[in-house]
């Protein structure tokens, strides 16, 4: 019996010890907070380096920058940082990999989207500290230098591929990358090395761009984007013949170009969508089709993810007095070569030569290579074969042929004149007067109006009106308070499949109302659900109720896993199912099937047990071999061990511990063993874990941190016993949200709603001398002859990027647009459609589309690509409500007539004002 003394020294003892481990416990902590705000300042200073031409920056998965931004406190929409639940792990580029094992990127990645680009140093600091799931994560790219007239220095994330041949032999073909900042000295040094030419042989580069035409590149000093050269074009270096002569190319290359892979039109559904989502990609060395056709109904070549250019540049063609314009080659006489402003006449140029070929008659389709080629000269963002915003085209094409075609040579100061309380209409008048001044063109003539914009300041009620010229209306679409996600939910009876739900959210909500709303639609208690998202096998992350539904992306696959009532008799185990290896250790990459949670007894369970819940879990997924299979059976040979030690088995049972009482006798093998698996930053470490008859002492989920059960199964073992076909078998309950069409005049209405500006768009008050979050609102004033509405689908915020898939319904036939000009002079204002550039797909991806009408038989067409097909004029509007769930981008264009004139340009727009 201990004396008081000794209980109280022994007292004074732990309380020191457990002082010691609290101060070292808070000095840990302090320490990591420390190295977690090091983090923060050195990734923000090195993130905000401007990129430098021959320097190597590296993607990184965009979700996983996004989890290491909240760790660390960079991002500010979360206030808190350096918690474990938000640990981003180790760097995971897979989602950026295609899924054949090739190692190459997927297409149409996005910046910021899809990935992040880091320097090099920042890349060797995430790595040192954060390590990465396997060695093939790294993804270094070059800065080059892009653009003719307009330098700019950008990450090249994709490579071009080049077809290259010797002496015009087919036989001789190979492929290779090269950099778009590769001069033509470089490809001749590669296709000499690689066709084991000698440095003292004479050589010339030649360059096809159709069957039958093709030049020689000779200047060693032009890059790849200099010559134009597009993904997959062909190459071929020529020698000299034994007699000393050239070879001279042949006057068609036979077995050269590969037929073009054409949609066929007559089986395109009544839907008039794309046979895929994706961007079709064409040889573009079908350079031209010689089958006659109508003017106006020739396809555009798809030079690679070149959709979006080809759906604008149809619309484009068919606005009539454009294309009688650019026929009658009126452009020709109205070049303005000096403008600072314009591209030297290069755009009009190769656009007028673009339309001329559309509308000869005589081609059914024709390669727009040089009008892409001036593009990227003059606005490097569209160099390469990386999809992009039609939008953006169609804002650069009407601004660079305004600026080539300026009829302005020399253009005057005007200082602008605040309203100062006149009427509108004389304010009106003197903006749009001086805007001519400086802006003369075939452009303006026909696309550009006049908007009021009338802003009030809050505190002073200072009133400032402006008229401001515009050549587009981009509406804004009334966002959803909502949003729909895909679940997946595991029932707690195995022999139950899968469930599929698409469960309606709110946009800000939590997990909870996820767990609400899926308890509501299964019958099952939210509770008793947990929420996690799947990456490769395994799960990524685990998400607690109050987590923002904000960190789940729409692409992130989310399994929801019923478990029973939370009481102290169960733990939650994740497991993973591990197929091993002899050669490796663990690896993600050696997952298979759907991560489980198994609920196991908190007292008592042994590794049979175990064993027998997993089977229980997996039941519907295996076909078990036959009780008398000799697979069930091994020998132990005489020192206790397996004959084969990488077979699951039980020799690690108490019973047979000892050889001598075993010998040789066969033992039953298990279809997996079970391993302890603890992923750190630096290190992975991985515990056997013996079948010795006691209980397991496992920790909660809630302690697991980065631990988890792996069920090792024998090299080939899953194949055999495992049905992965079962894995997609489920119950799909999932309804499509009913979300009622808007119309064109709900979006018009928001875009002339008074809105309150916001912190980064505050707006300076002459009066109160500072910048101010003023009331501002947009009014039609003047409209033009042909008005563009560009539907404003993509939504970007600081949260998320988001697009509204909901369909706006708007007329074939006249679009009355009188009703929201606040001019009262104004003529009536009523519009007929004529074109629609579509895109299908979700953003990042997809393909576009156009719908156009035809001016000569008044038809409407589907511009898909190449492939031009006649439509009935009622798809154009009631298809686009079918493929509501589809269509995320629009741009409609229409002819401006007036009332019983339908089909032709009214004369009293002449006069704008």
């Amino acid at each position: 019996m201990y004396s008081v003394q000794a209980i109280l020294d022994e007292l004074c003892v732990q309380v020191r010890h457990i002082r010691t481990v609290s101060l070292r416990k808070m000095a840990e902590h302090v320490e990591v907070v420390a190295e977690i705000a090091s983090q923060k300042q050195v990734i923000r200073e090195q993130m905000g380096k401007t990129m430098v031409k021959g320097q190597t920056w590296y993607l990184i998965d965009s979700k996983w920058f996004k989890s290491f931004k909240r760790y660390v406190g960079m991002d500010d929409t979360w206030n808190t940082f350096g918690g474990m639940d938000d640990h981003p792990g180790p760097i995971d580029n897979s989602s950026l990999f295609n899924d054949d094992g090739s190692g190459t990127l997927k297409d149409n990645l996005l910046d910021e989207l899809d990935y992040v680009l880091v320097p090099s140093e920042s890349w060797d600091l995430l790595v040192k500290w954060y390590g990465t799931v396997d060695q093939n994560t790294a993804i270094p790219r070059q800065v080059i230098e892009y653009g003719t007239y307009t330098k700019d220095c950008k990450v090249e994330v994709y490579l071009l591929e080049l077809r290259l041949w010797k002496d015009f032999k087919l036989e001789n073909e190979i492929q290779h990358k090269f950099s778009k900042g590769d001069t033509v000295g470089d490809i001749e040094r590669t296709m000499r090395k690689l066709f084991d030419i000698s440095d003292d042989e004479e050589t010339r580069i030649w360059y096809y761009y159709s069957p039958t035409e093709y030049d020689e590149l000779t200047k060693e000093d032009s890059t790849v984007q200099d010559v134009g050269l597009c993904e997959d074009q062909l190459l071929v270096i020529e020698t000299r013949s034994e007699d000393g002569s050239w070879n001279h190319p042949p006057k068609k290359m036979p077995g050269a170009y590969p037929a073009t892979t054409t949609v066929s039109v007559s089986d395109k559904s009544s839907t008039a969508g794309p046979s895929s989502i994706m961007s079709t990609r064409f040889n573009p060395y079908s350079y031209q089709s010689e089958s006659r056709s109508a003017p106006g109904l020739c396809g555009l070549c798809n030079l690679g993810n070149t959709c979006f250019m080809n759906s604008v540049l149809q619309c484009m063609s068919n606005c009539p007095p454009i294309t009688k314009y650019f026929l009658n080659e009126e452009h020709l006489n109205e070049l303005n070569e000096e403008n600072p402003l314009g591209m030297k006449g290069e755009i009009a140029k190769a656009f007028g030569d673009l339309i001329k070929l559309m509308w000869s008659g005589r081609y059914s389709y024709t390669m727009p290579h040089n009008f892409k080629l001036q593009v990227g000269r003059f606005a490097p963002q569209f160099l390469g074969y990386q999809q992009h915003d039609s939008q953006e085209l169609l804002t650069f094409l009407l601004d660079g042929l305004h600026e080539d075609l300026n009829r302005i040579k020399k253009k005057p100061y005007i200082e602008l004149q605040d309203a100062s309380g006149r009427p509108d209409k004389d304010v009106a008048k003197e903006a749009w007067d001086n805007y001519r001044k400086r802006n003369d063109s075939v452009i303006v003539d026909f696309f550009h109006g006049l908007l009021k914009s009338t802003v009030v300041c809050p505190d002073c009620s200072k009133v400032s009106v402006t008229f401001d010229p515009f050549c587009y209306l981009s509406l804004p679409l009334p966002t959803k308070k909502e949003r729909a996600l895909e679940v997946l939910l595991f029932h707690y009876d195995a022999t139950l499949k899968p469930t599929h739900y698409t469960v309606i959210v709110p946009k800000r909500g939590l997990i909870k109302d996820l767990v609400t709303n899926v308890g509501r639609l299964s019958g099952t208690h939210p509770d008793n659900l947990i929420v996690t998202e799947v990456k490769r096998s395994h799960f990524h992350k685990f998400f607690a109720s109050n987590d923002a539904l904000e960190k789940i992306d729409d692409k992130d696959i989310i399994y929801i896993y019923e478990m029973p009532d939370q009481n102290d008799t169960h733990v939650i185990l994740p497991v993973y199912l591990w197929e091993s290896s002899p050669k490796l250790g663990f690896s993600h990459e050696q997952l298979f099937g759907d991560p489980l949670l198994i609920a196991a007894p908190r007292r008592g369970c042994t590794y049979d047990t175990l064993y027998q819940l997993v089977l229980h879990r997996l039941q519907r997924n295996l076909h078990m071999p036959d009780d008398n299979s000799s697979w069930w059976n091994t020998k132990r040979i005489s020192n206790g061990d397996l004959s084969n030690e990488d077979l699951p088995s039980d020799e690690n049972d108490k019973s047979c511990s000892d050889s001598s009482d075993c010998g040789g006798e066969p033992v039953r093998r298990r279809l997996f063993s079970f391993y302890l698996v603890t992923s750190g930053v630096d290190c992975q470490d991985i515990v056997k874990i013996h079948n010795d008859g006691n209980p397991l002492p496992f920790p909660t989920l809630e302690h697991m941190g980065q631990s988890f059960i792996a069920a090792k199964w024998p090299a080939g073992a899953h194949d055999q016993f495992y049905d992965k076909s079962l894995e997609d078998a489920m119950d799909d309950q999932s309804t499509k949200s009913n979300l009622q069409a808007l119309k064109l005049r709900d979006c018009i209405e928001l875009y002339t709603t008074r809105e309150k500006l916001g912190a980064d768009d505050a707006w300076y008050c002459p009066t109160c001398k500072k910048h101010q979050q003023a009331t501002k609102k947009f009014d039609l004033w003047c409209l033009p002859r042909i008005l563009i509405i560009h539907l404003k689908r993509f939504v970007y915020n600081r949260y998320r990027r988001d697009k509204v898939d909901r369909m706006v319904q708007y007329p074939l036939r006249g679009l009355n647009m009188s009703e929201y000009v606040i001019n009262k002079s104004h003529p009536q204002a009523v519009y007929d459609l004529i074109g629609v550039c579509n895109h299908y797909g979700g953003l990042g991806g997809g393909h576009y589309t156009a719908f156009c009408q035809n001016q000569n038989d008044l038809k409407w067409y589907l511009f898909d690509d190449n492939s031009v097909s006649e439509i009935n004029e009622q798809a154009v509007v009631v298809d686009r409500l079918i493929l509501r769930e589809c269509s995320s981008d629009s741009v409609g264009v229409n002819r401006c007539v007036t009332e019983g004139q339908a089909l032709l340009l009214p004369e009293v727009f002449k006069t704008i004002v």
